[in-house]
């Protein structure tokens, strides 16, 4: 299951990547800092919009983004607006 998350925010994704944990970066490769939880087991592409990859069920999609990737982007004194996630898709 798929699920995008808009944060309505300007991010540093150098500062993500550097105080996030469970969170990598390299700008030669991939723009977008890769963020991992364990529990759902979930992977977070985070850049302008957040995308949810990984989870079993919808419920597990909204529980890691709301839960999880979206409470990590204010820890780090970011002013995000979390909106509503997207129905997941199905792959």
């Amino acid at each position: 299951i798929i699920a995008t998350v808009n944060l309505d925010c300007r991010l540093d994704l150098k500062t993500i990547a550097l105080h996030a944990r469970n969170a990598e970066y390299n700008a030669k490769c991939f723009l977008a800092v890769i963020m991992r939880i364990c529990d759902p087991k979930t992977t977070a592409l985070v850049s302008g919009k957040t995308v949810v990859t990984g989870a079993k069920s919808e419920n597990d999609s909204k529980l890691a983004a709301r839960k999880y990737y979206a409470r990590i982007i204010p820890k780090l004194r970011f002013d995000e607006k979390f909106s509503e996630s997207r129905d997941p898709e199905r792959c």
